[in-house]
């Protein structure tokens, strides 16, 4: 095993002294200290960076933004923190083809800015989106209220490039939204939180900017009140963008898109369902921006759901003892808790068993420190066995982020 002092001057080496650090507190991964932090800023500096880990043993955690470091379970260790700060240029942009190819450093909003010239978006809208990178997204398959109508990153990536952990560089898909050429790699990498390959760039399906907007807000509502109205709105001559029920505020914001005079159509479809507010701009951008964020207070333990539609009246309920605040997506029935502070892993566990009884699935996104062993459901089934595979086939060293996904992967 090479000292610490001889991994850093390898690292040095090959990104430059300026781009290898020691690594402090804030830099820890789910409560775990790396040694160093090293920022490559080319894909072939990734490469070598890896190869080096690889060689000597080393355990490999990928940050973007910083913002999903804590999420999935603590990696059973990590010694180099490699930041893609630097990989962060918008490397092709089609305008036509609605197509963009993006380093995977580069922040969300600094791509939505540079596409709104052109009237297109990325129709990804996560928590965290103002510093969130790319790269970080797509690996932790996070995703916001667009997801109802657009879809998550396994929607809009179409291809990827990406570096394993021996260095080797790969790439999957390409620039085109109908390519079917061979395995889609990229798509396994997706949600995969920086377990099987580092992606360095990523080719994106991109959709126009509306024209125009309209959010309406129903309040006071109960449980059955959230599902009700939905059931309306679903009949309805409507195409939403974006619908969120937010609880216990009991509020549900829906948003529809288009032409002025097909907003205008929409919302008149909307107001024969019942009594709905229409917000103005200011206040519509106030609402959206609080509900992507309103379970995302730091440090908080949040955790991902998921339950049949039919369902989720139910889960709104059951949720009212244990968790502060919920996001959830009436159309897809999915939803984001932040839990309790003084919820115990047997109130989890109960949690866990009421959503599997019913169809559905539960994970902590963040977990607290206590409860960072019931991070993921704890099943043991074939498709676990293939994941590990995939692993070994992918990561035979157990280089990139050890033990941070389900099973241990």
């Amino acid at each position: 095993m090479v000292s610490a002092a001889g991994v850093r001057e390898i690292l040095a080496g090959i990104t430059g002294d300026d781009f290898v650090r020691d690594a402090v507190a804030a830099d820890a991964v789910a409560g775990v200290q790396p040694s160093l932090v090293v920022a490559p800023g080319t894909e072939a500096e990734v490469s070598a960076v890896l190869a080096c880990a690889s060689r000597d043993g080393l355990a490999v955690v990928v940050r973007g933004g910083g913002t999903k470091l804590d999420w999935g379970a603590p990696p059973s260790r990590c010694d180099v923190l490699l930041s893609t700060a630097r990989l962060d240029a918008v490397v092709e942009h089609e305008p036509g083809d609605l197509v963009c190819v993006v380093q995977a450093g580069l922040r969300l909003d600094a791509l939505q800015a540079a596409l709104a010239p052109h009237g297109q978006r990325l129709a990804l809208d996560p928590g965290h989106g103002v510093v969130a990178t790319l790269g970080g997204i797509v690996a932790a398959g996070a995703w916001g209220p667009l997801r109802a109508r657009y879809g998550t990153a396994r929607d809009l990536v179409i291809g990827a490039r990406f570096v394993l952990s021996d260095g080797t560089v790969g790439h999957s898909g390409g620039k085109v939204v109908k390519n079917v050429a061979g395995y889609d790699v990229a798509k396994l990498l997706i949600g995969s939180l920086g377990t099987l390959a580092v992606v360095t760039e990523l080719s994106l399906r991109l959709h126009p900017l509306p024209h125009a907007s309209c959010t309406l807000a129903v309040e006071g509502l109960d449980a059955a009140g959230v599902a009700s109205v939905w059931r309306a709105v679903e009949g309805a001559a409507v195409v939403v963008s974006r619908a969120v029920a937010l609880w216990p505020d009991g509020v549900l914001l829906l948003q529809v898109d288009g032409t002025e005079d097909g907003v205008e159509a929409q919302v008149s479809a909307l107001h024969a369902t019942g009594r709905l507010r229409r917000l103005d701009t200011s206040d519509a951008e106030t609402a959206w921006t609080q509900a992507q964020a309103a379970v995302w207070t730091e440090g908080a333990t949040v955790a991902a759901i998921g339950v049949p539609r039919s369902e989720l009246a139910a889960l709104l309920d059951r949720l009212g003892g244990v968790a502060e605040r919920t996001l959830a997506l009436p159309s897809l029935g999915i939803a984001e808790s932040r839990l309790r502070p003084t919820i115990s892993e047997d109130d989890l566990r109960a949690l866990r068993a009421w959503t599997e009884q019913r169809g559905g699935h539960l994970l902590l996104r963040r977990p607290a420190a206590s409860l960072a062993r019931l991070a993921w459901p704890q099943h043991d089934d074939p498709a676990l066995d293939l994941m590990r595979a995939v692993k070994r086939s992918l990561d035979p060293t157990g280089t990139l982020a050890p033990g941070r996904f389900l099973g241990g992967i």
